[in-house]
Protein backbone atom coordinates (compact mmCIF):
# COMPACT_ATOMS: atom_id res chain seq x y z
CA UNK A 1 0.00 0.00 0.00
CA UNK A 2 1.31 3.42 -0.95
CA UNK A 3 0.84 6.44 1.30
CA UNK A 4 -0.57 9.68 -0.15
CA UNK A 5 1.76 12.56 0.70
CA UNK A 6 0.60 16.18 0.75
CA UNK A 7 3.11 18.06 -1.40
CA UNK A 8 3.71 21.78 -1.49
CA UNK A 9 6.32 24.24 -2.71
CA UNK A 10 8.75 23.12 0.01
CA UNK A 11 8.78 19.36 -0.61
CA UNK A 12 7.69 18.85 -4.22
CA UNK A 13 11.19 17.88 -5.36
CA UNK A 14 10.55 14.51 -3.70
CA UNK A 15 8.29 13.57 -6.60
CA UNK A 16 9.88 15.77 -9.24
CA UNK A 17 13.25 14.02 -8.95
CA UNK A 18 12.02 10.59 -7.88
CA UNK A 19 12.99 7.51 -9.82
CA UNK A 20 10.13 5.27 -10.84
CA UNK A 21 6.49 6.27 -11.00
CA UNK A 22 4.81 9.09 -9.08
CA UNK A 23 1.11 9.97 -9.31
CA UNK A 24 0.25 13.50 -8.22
CA UNK A 25 -3.27 14.88 -7.96
CA UNK A 26 -3.92 18.63 -7.97
CA UNK A 27 -7.09 19.54 -6.10
CA UNK A 28 -8.92 22.23 -4.12
CA UNK A 29 -11.14 21.87 -1.07
CA UNK A 30 -13.86 23.96 -2.77
CA UNK A 31 -13.85 21.75 -5.89
CA UNK A 32 -16.84 19.40 -5.69
CA UNK A 33 -15.47 16.84 -8.21
CA UNK A 34 -12.18 16.80 -6.27
CA UNK A 35 -13.96 16.08 -2.99
CA UNK A 36 -16.19 13.43 -4.57
CA UNK A 37 -13.23 11.71 -6.24
CA UNK A 38 -10.85 11.77 -3.24
CA UNK A 39 -11.89 8.32 -1.90
CA UNK A 40 -11.19 6.78 -5.31
CA UNK A 41 -7.67 8.24 -5.33
CA UNK A 42 -7.11 6.77 -1.85
CA UNK A 43 -8.42 3.42 -3.07
CA UNK A 44 -6.01 3.57 -6.01
CA UNK A 45 -3.03 4.19 -3.71
CA UNK A 46 -3.91 1.01 -1.80
CA UNK A 47 -3.58 -1.06 -4.98
CA UNK A 48 0.15 -0.30 -5.33
CA UNK A 49 3.13 -0.91 -3.12
CA UNK A 50 5.45 1.84 -1.93
CA UNK A 51 7.45 1.73 -5.17
CA UNK A 52 4.75 3.94 -6.70
CA UNK A 53 4.61 7.33 -5.00
CA UNK A 54 1.22 8.98 -4.56
CA UNK A 55 0.73 12.60 -3.64
CA UNK A 56 -1.62 15.52 -3.80
CA UNK A 57 -1.18 19.25 -4.14
CA UNK A 58 -3.70 21.80 -2.88
CA UNK A 59 -3.75 24.45 -5.62
CA UNK A 60 -4.76 27.22 -3.21
CA UNK A 61 -1.81 26.52 -0.92
CA UNK A 62 0.69 25.93 -3.74
CA UNK A 63 0.00 28.44 -6.53
CA UNK A 64 3.58 28.29 -7.84
CA UNK A 65 3.35 24.52 -8.38
CA UNK A 66 -0.04 24.96 -10.00
CA UNK A 67 1.47 27.37 -12.54
CA UNK A 68 4.67 25.36 -12.94
CA UNK A 69 2.69 22.29 -13.99
CA UNK A 70 0.11 24.31 -15.94
CA UNK A 71 -2.88 23.04 -14.01
CA UNK A 72 -5.92 24.90 -15.29
CA UNK A 73 -8.73 22.48 -14.44
CA UNK A 74 -9.49 20.41 -11.36
CA UNK A 75 -8.89 17.74 -10.48
CA UNK A 76 -5.76 17.20 -12.58
CA UNK A 77 -3.66 14.07 -12.17
CA UNK A 78 -0.08 13.94 -13.39
CA UNK A 79 1.86 10.71 -13.78
CA UNK A 80 5.63 11.04 -13.62
CA UNK A 81 8.17 8.44 -14.73
CA UNK A 82 11.72 9.10 -13.53
CA UNK A 83 10.92 12.78 -12.97
CA UNK A 84 9.24 13.41 -16.34
CA UNK A 85 5.51 13.95 -16.87
CA UNK A 86 4.25 11.07 -19.01
CA UNK A 87 0.48 11.51 -18.52
CA UNK A 88 -1.80 14.46 -17.79
CA UNK A 89 -5.39 13.61 -16.91
CA UNK A 90 -7.98 16.32 -16.30
CA UNK A 91 -11.27 15.72 -14.55
CA UNK A 92 -12.40 12.62 -12.74
CA UNK A 93 -10.84 9.42 -14.06
CA UNK A 94 -11.94 5.97 -12.92
CA UNK A 95 -9.76 3.84 -10.64
CA UNK A 96 -9.50 1.20 -13.38
CA UNK A 97 -8.33 3.72 -16.00
CA UNK A 98 -5.72 5.20 -13.68
CA UNK A 99 -4.58 1.77 -12.55
CA UNK A 100 -4.04 0.69 -16.15
CA UNK A 101 -2.12 3.86 -17.00
CA UNK A 102 0.12 3.52 -13.94
CA UNK A 103 0.81 -0.15 -14.65
CA UNK A 104 1.85 0.70 -18.20
CA UNK A 105 4.79 2.71 -16.76
CA UNK A 106 6.01 0.10 -14.27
Amino acid sequence: MSEIVEYNENNYREFEYATGVAVIRFYATWCTPCVQNAPFFEQLAQLFDASVKFGKVNVDQSPILTLRYQVFGLPTTLIFKDGQIVERLSGNVSVVQLQQKIQSYL
